[in-house]
């Protein structure tokens, strides 16, 4: 407001800025509560990630053992030997098929837990940069409002 010849703020700057400032820091600390969260829940899912591949795994394996006990069952009561050639290729098959399944599943996990990293990492960073850029926004604040109480002193 104007009140003689001189002009008046209507709020000093050091009031203005220890209003910014006081906000910005209470974002900082809100982020930095919220990259602990998302560190926690990016932890959860790669521990849910290694359970359930776990769990496929040994149902994969638990699969494997009842196709073998099956076919020696199969191939006992239809009179061949357990040293017969035929047998033995489809046990090696049955074999390979599931050392094949195990390795996908391992590998799955692997290509999962890379890209839940990778995404932790990024988040992280984001994080990291809002806390940086609200330190620099109070720096920024505080020449500022120091120019502009400079120039309502004078």
């Amino acid at each position: 407001y104007v009140s003689g010849d001189s002009f008046r703020m209507s709020a000093d700057p050091v009031t203005m800025f220890a209003i910014t400032a006081v906000k910005t820091l209470s974002d900082i600390k809100a982020s930095k509560k919220q990259a602990k969260i998302e560190a926690q829940r990016y932890e959860e899912r790669k521990k849910l990630a290694i359970r359930q591949a776990a769990d496929e795994e040994a149902q994969r394996k638990r699969e494997y053992w009842a196709t073998i006990a099956s076919n020696k069952a199969s191939q006992a009561g239809s009179g061949f030997t357990l040293d017969s050639k035929s047998f033995l290729a489809i046990q090696t098959d049955v074999t390979n098929t599931m050392e094949k399944d195990i390795g996908t599943i391992r590998l799955n996990l692997e290509t999962d837990l890379g890209e839940l990293g990778f995404a932790q990492d990024l988040a992280k960073s984001k994080r990291k940069q809002e806390q940086f850029g609200g330190w620099v926004s109070i720096a920024s604040a505080g020449y500022e409002y120091k120019a502009k109480k400079d120039k309502y002193d004078s």
